[in-house]
């Protein structure tokens, strides 16, 4: 049975290919909502073929989603796939191109997560050929929000998860072949300064400046950073109309992660302390929280499914390591769920978010044979 999957899969590499090549070339960052409403509808299409039942969701404050349900997924507790279709790339990036070399293959997503994606879909059309899939509840969702904090999408992924025996998030694996079995938490905040404009010329040492006061609040935000298990960095500083005038607003934006649940209250805490504390008189400050995720912690339910994982592995001849990542993921909505989730199923690549984004091509073949072969295994979990 493994030898027979195993070489189906490798038949349809070139048409793995094709697909990644054809999305990838589908501008989808994730306000691009045209762009991302192709994405969704090339991929129903795809899984359609498979067939599955397989719909759009519509949405109009975002791109519309995917949803997608094998026939055996609507009578009982399905495997969940998840996967997004957004990048961060904005819609007039030069980074819109697709191209390959002997070992690698580029592009605007390709690791995060398009890549992904094509090991989702072709994991399930190799299962379905091959006549597994008639056995194997499988319920699909593709958002088109994850990379913004996934605001629209949440509700909607914590509530297939709350339906399902476990899931595999089909983000990027690692370069050594990893998987994901943990992830910080993540707090995203802007915080809005507000001073009192004036003429530089005629102000003294005690100018009510915006821009003076989020200095302050750079260096205490700075200060929260305890390495590795939290991670403060205020990375985007706006404020002020002119050198000589005084700064009427400012504005920072700050990520922090975090490793323990517990973190988040009380950073919480100390965020809106620093953010009503004023160094400038005549100064005033409000925080607004832009994303928040709990952290994936590793526990017994996902390293039972990291141990299927090996298994499957080591059945199929192939390359497995395991890993704890400091960024976000929807993994960690559904490990807050209590759910067991595996994560990083996609190929194997490095660079993303950037315009060197890369996957490893033959990893493509490795990740759908582990992914189609843990579908079947998990199907038969207690």
């Amino acid at each position: 049975m493994s030898d027979r999957l195993i070489s189906h899969i490798k038949s349809l590499e070139g048409e793995m290919f094709e697909l990644l090549e054809k999305l990838v070339l589908i501008q989808s960052g994730t306000r691009n909502k045209a762009g991302l409403d192709l994405m969704a509808g090339s991929i129903v299409e795809v899984l359609a073929d498979i067939p599955m039942i397989a719909e759009i969701v519509p949405m109009d404050e975002c791109g519309n989603m995917v949803l997608a349900r094998t026939g055996k997924a609507c009578a009982g507790k399905p495997l969940l796939l998840v996967g997004h279709m957004d990048t961060v790339f904005p819609e007039d990036t030069e980074f819109n191109y697709y191209r390959e070399d002997s070992s690698k293959a580029y592009g605007p997503g390709v690791m995060d997560m398009k890549g992904g994606l094509v090991v989702g879909v072709f994991a399930l059309k190799a299962l379905r050929e091959t006549g597994f899939l008639n056995d194997i509840p499988v319920t699909v969702f593709f958002n088109s929000d994850e990379e913004t904090g996934s605001f629209y999408s949440k509700t909607m992924i914590e509530e297939l998860a709350v339906q399902s025996r476990a899931a595999f998030v089909l983000e990027g694996g690692g370069l050594d072949s990893q998987v994901v079995l943990g992830r910080k938490g993540k707090i995203g905040f802007d915080i809005l300064v507000n001073g009192q404009a004036g003429h530089a010329g005629c102000a003294g040492p005690d100018k009510p400046s915006a821009i003076l006061e989020a200095a302050y609040k750079i260096i205490d935000f700075e200060g929260l950073n305890h390495p590795p298990d939290i991670l403060v960095n205020v990375g985007l500083v706006n404020g002020g109309m002119s050198p000589n005038s005084i700064a009427a607003n400012a504005c920072l934006s700050v990520d922090v992660r975090f490793s323990q649940p517990d973190d988040a209250v009380l950073l919480m805490d100390r965020i809106r302390e620093i953010s009503r504390t004023s160094r400038v008189a005549d100064t005033f400050s409000e925080v607004r929280i832009s994303s928040s995720r709990p952290p994936m912690k590793a526990n017994q339910g996902i390293e039972k499914l990291y141990k299927l994982a090996q298994e499957t592995a080591r059945k199929y001849g192939l390359p497995l390591s395991a890993e704890t990542r400091g960024g976000v993921s929807d993994a960690n909505f559904i490990a807050a769920k209590g759910v067991p989730v595996l994560d990083g199923l996609g190929p194997c690549g490095d660079l993303d978010h950037s315009e060197q984004e890369y996957i490893i091509k033959k990893t493509m073949v490795e990740r759908t044979t582990l992914l189609a072969g843990c579908l079947i295994e998990a199907a038969l979990m207690d």
